[in-house]
């Protein structure tokens, strides 16, 4: 049965099974380091705060502390792929950044 993020969310998104969420997890991290696009930094890191979310996950302190090791992880690839692009943009538009 699929469940929400949050009762108060106002956007009430359904959780996926943990199982099914890990499986597409997987797949778009292969995806990325195949092809790296930002739009996949984003989705992953989706898809890992859905599993932390996930109330399944309450009574699996290991798993919840590798998702969120992964979560942190995801964020600073993602924090240096923007970075990088708006080097290049300002490097484009002939911008300087300090």
């Amino acid at each position: 049965m699929a469940k929400t993020i949050d009762g108060c969310d106002s956007s009430d998104e359904l959780l996926p099974e943990p199982a099914l969420t890990q499986t597409a997890l997987c797949y778009l991290m292969t995806r990325y380091t195949l092809r790296p696009c930002t739009e996949l930094l984003f989705t992953i890191i989706h898809h890992l705060q859905m599993l932390l979310a996930h109330p399944d996950m309450a009574g699996l302190p290991e798993r919840q502390k590798t998702y969120y090791g992964l979560l942190q992880d995801w964020k600073q690839i993602t924090e240096r792929a923007q970075a990088a692009c708006c080097k290049r943009v300002a490097h484009q538009q002939g911008g300087v950044i300090h």
